[in-house]
């Protein structure tokens, strides 16, 4: 296997572009036709995980924090990252990130984080908005399965439980071809009126450099007219944060303990008091205080997340039992999901690479 073909199978699941705006995701390190041996996984990429790498064979290193996130005047052994890179680049090991990209998918770090502390009926807390297009673009009578199927082909027209979608309405197209043009029904210079099916679907953006040149391809027209027209529809495949049930209502005391427990917490740190006890939590791995609006307005009796500023305690604390829980315990477990997803990656490529997680503890906080 190949690392562009891991990187395209990978991004099937994760989409560069349910990213957000200015993130750092994708191959940071590597060539793109460099063979992968085997696979090592973990939440940074340290120069400790770099030496375990080269130690267990490895010349992939999958991270969900990006080495290179800010742009680098050097590369060179003065920096973390220059020194880091240099090591990883020298001995040809390869370096991907999947960061947010991999917090707002299905079974993402949320949601590894809900199936760890034993949450049931598990559903995305908030939605991407902004992440769907429709696209219209209109066809020939008899082209219309030709053009629909290469763009199906290409992603477009998919839906969380359905795929193939589309919406047609027939017409009159009007065109007069100028001089040098080709056109495909007519002369040029003459006014042509043509029957032609007003085709539309919906496209994911992290689709849209398949599906239009997949559709362009099919047409049979010399230019093809065609409307890219952005949604502000709720993305129901992608978003930020989990929110999920205990089968049982927990006191507030066994809900703190089990958390710590369970999330492998040296101390938690945390506001609020449920009276009637907790059942309905909200989770989001890392830094997602962003999303505890949400999760008071789905009457979440907790939300969990990390990275929580004093300010915000103060603004929880008689809505919710808000809960920092640590940003690398919070994000940790979704490493054995990652692991999981690469596995399958491997086998359909028929590949022998093993897909391994780093022994190395990478959390640059120690407790005391």
């Amino acid at each position: 296997m190949k690392l562009g073909e891991f990187q395209r199978a990978i991004e099937e699941w994760i989409p560069p572009a349910t990213a957000w705006k200015g993130d750092n995701t994708g191959i940071q390190i590597g060539r793109t036709d460099a063979t992968v041996t085997n696979i090592l996984l973990a939440l940074d990429v340290t120069l400790e995980a770099a030496k375990e790498a080269v130690e267990r064979r490895a010349n992939l290193i999958v991270t969900h924090h990006p080495l290179l996130f800010h742009p680098l005047r050097s590369l060179t052994q003065k920096s973390r990252a220059g020194e880091i890179a240099l090591y990883l680049a020298e001995r040809k090991i390869n370096l991907y990130a999947a960061h947010t990209n991999l917090d707002h998918v299905q079974g993402g770090v949320s949601f590894a984080m809900a199936s760890i502390l034993g949450l049931k009926n598990v559903r995305m807390l908030t939605h991407l908005k902004a992440s769907i297009l429709k696209v219209v673009v209109f066809v020939p009578e008899k082209y219309v399965e030709k053009v629909a199927g290469a763009m199906h082909r290409a992603g477009g027209g998919t839906f969380t439980k359905y795929e193939e979608c589309s919406f047609r309405s027939e017409g009159i197209g009007t065109f007069k071809g100028t001089r040098g043009s080709h056109p495909f029904v007519g002369s040029a210079g003459v006014l042509e009126k043509t029957r032609e099916t007003k085709l539309e679907m919906i496209v994911e953006v992290g689709n849209m450099r398949e599906v239009v040149p997949a559709m362009i391809k099919a047409h049979p027209y010399e230019e093809v007219a065609y409307d890219l027209i952005p949604l502000h529809n709720d993305d129901q495949e992608h978003g930020l944060g989990a929110i999920g049930e205990f089968p049982e209502t927990l006191s507030q005391g066994k809900f703190l303990s089990r958390t710590k427990r369970t999330l492998g917490v040296p101390l938690l740190r945390y506001t609020g008091k449920a009276a009637r006890g907790i059942r309905r939590v909200a989770v989001c791995g890392g830094a997602g205080i962003e999303a505890m609006e949400e999760a008071v307005r789905q009457q979440a009796d907790a939300f969990i997340t990390a990275d929580v500023k004093y300010h915000s305690f103060q603004d929880a604390e008689r809505d919710i039992v808000l809960v920092d829980a640590g940003h690398y315990e919070t994000e940790r477990h979704v490493l054995p999901t990652l692991a999981a997803r690469i596995k399958s990656i491997v086998r359909a490529h028929h590949a022998s690479s093993k897909v391994l997680i780093t022994r190395k503890n990478t959390n640059p906080v120690s407790y005391i």
